[in-house]
């Protein structure tokens, strides 16, 4: 229904959109790259948007666009901006190059996550793409920067190398909470994001290792993959990873 769902997205690069009859339409997406199914992402719904271009390295021209509901398309700036910035010091940093057409980011009041780095397609709560300079703390928008450079550095770091199982979850969530310390720095303070990260760390995962919830960053057994989603395989993976490094 064309009139109540005019946004039809999906993972990949668009290939064809059109009408069709009794006020239907359809969108055509083809993502070139294999990918794990937890990825796989569609969108219908009636929202607004910003838009803007981003050239990579090589030269090719990349398609951004940033959805939300419609009152609060006038908070999405920043976070675009994020994301340039996110895709330019990839490349500086790692010389990792974004590698579709188009990178499409949906930030909507309900979805109940933080956010999600599914293929070209990242979805978001507002709580992490929203900035208003009159409402809006420094830290809201460290946050913003922080975590939309996080979804996608995910880009490479889990998505086009990707975990074997779900026992090596660190692997892309612990290596891609450092890429994400390293860029928050890099745009700050390296020294005052190393001392945040190191509060952090011993204010919940510190507690987690002293408890009865203590678990290597590469746990031996779950019963339920959401229980993986700790500080330990978080921010000390992050740790391990930077020990490497």
């Amino acid at each position: 229904d064309k009139e109540n769902y005019p946004v039809l997205l999906g993972n990949g690069n668009l290939m064809e959109s059109g009408d069709l009859e009794d006020g239907r339409h359809y969108s055509v997406w083809s993502d070139p790259f294999p990918k794990p199914s937890y990825l796989f992402c569609i969108v219908a719904g009636n929202l607004g948007s910003i838009r803007d271009t981003y050239q990579t390295t090589s030269g090719r021209n990349v398609q951004l666009e940033i959805f939300s509901e419609k009152e609060n398309v006038g908070k999405l700036d920043y976070a675009m901006e994020s994301l340039k910035r996110s895709m330019k010091w990839d490349e500086d940093k790692f010389g990792l190059e974004y590698d579709l057409g188009i990178y499409n980011i949906v930030a909507v009041n309900d979805f109940n996550m933080g956010a999600m780095e599914n293929k070209g397609l990242n979805v978001f709560n507002t709580a992490y793409v929203l900035a208003d300079p009159a409402t809006a703390t420094d830290s809201d928008y460290e946050r913003v920067e922080g975590v939309i450079g996080h979804e996608y550095f995910h880009n490479w770091t889990g998505n086009r190398v990707t975990c074997r199982d779900w026992f090596q979850l660190t692997l892309k969530e612990g290596l891609t909470v450092f890429r994400d310390q390293e860029f928050s720095g890099d745009m700050g303070s390296n020294a005052v994001k190393r001392i945040e990260d190191v509060r952090g760390l011993r204010g919940r995962q510190f507690n987690e290792d002293a408890g009865p919830m203590s678990h290597p960053i590469r746990p031996d057994s779950y019963i339920n993959m959401d229980n993986f989603y700790t500080a330990t395989v978080y921010s000390k993976g992050a740790e391990v990873i930077r020990m490497y490094n």
